[in-house]
């Protein structure tokens, strides 16, 4: 119970922290107002959670096909459903940012929002395969494969694709560390991005065991019927 209180603390911490302090951008660096440039406390958590959940599915997928436990497709399904959720939420303030710093909510030259559009492509077609096939076993093995391929996909499209072509990319790529690995934030924006990506990891995983315990009992009781 403690934890759950300790989530609530943190994550109320970061909210009032993201806004009571100074930008983490200067106003002489900033593109448009620099107030905007506090959405960064949420925005990037959400990004990093989304990133998380898809390797959990990951994980428990190549679990499957190594068991054939349906448990284990009832993990990675969620794991994804939620990596989903967190990818749009990114997308939703990522075009806020890009409205008040760019100008505009969408730029199909930008290279990460192209990426995230087709990420979001990629997992809506993953949950319709799974509507339209109902034997769970048939269902769930082709959900694997495609969990572990849009996995590495995904990877390639958020973290990699974009440094590889940086002049594709609006977004500054030296905002949290440099190309020496050397951190370019202040301590006082540091230590509230650290723990917001703490907040947000430990809010996503409550979310996701809660998650998963449901779609467990749920076809625990479907089975004993």
């Amino acid at each position: 119970m403690i934890w759950k209180f300790l989530i609530y603390l943190s994550m109320t911490a970061v909210i009032i922290l993201a806004f009571v302090t100074t930008s983490p951008m200067s106003p002489a660096s900033a593109s448009g107002d620099s107030e905007v440039y506090r959405i960064f406390y949420f925005h990037v958590p959400q990004a990093w959670v989304a990133a998380i959940a898809f390797l959990i599915a990951v994980f428990f997928s190549v679990r499957f096909l190594q068991t054939k436990n349906i448990d284990y497709d009832i993990k990675a399904s969620t794991a994804c459903r939620l990596g989903l959720l967190f990818s749009i939420l990114a997308t939703i303030t990522g075009s806020i940012f890009a409205r008040m710093t760019w100008g505009e909510f969408w730029n199909w030259s930008e290279i990460r929002e192209v990426s995230i559009f087709i990420l979001l492509l990629i997992y809506g077609g993953y949950f319709t395969f799974r509507s339209a096939v109902s034997d769970e076993y048939t269902r769930a093995a082709f959900s694997a494969v495609m969990s572990i391929l849009f996995g590495v996909a995904g990877i390639f499209l958020i973290f990699i694709l974009p440094r590889v072509y940086p002049v594709f990319s609006l977004h500054p790529n030296d905002s949290i560390i440099d190309e020496s690995g050397v951190i370019t934030m202040g301590s006082t924006v540091a230590l509230i991005f650290a723990l917001s990506l703490v907040s947000f990891t430990a809010l996503f995983l409550w979310i996701y065991k809660i998650s998963v315990d449901i779609n467990l009992s749920a076809r625990y009781r479907a089975g004993e019927r």
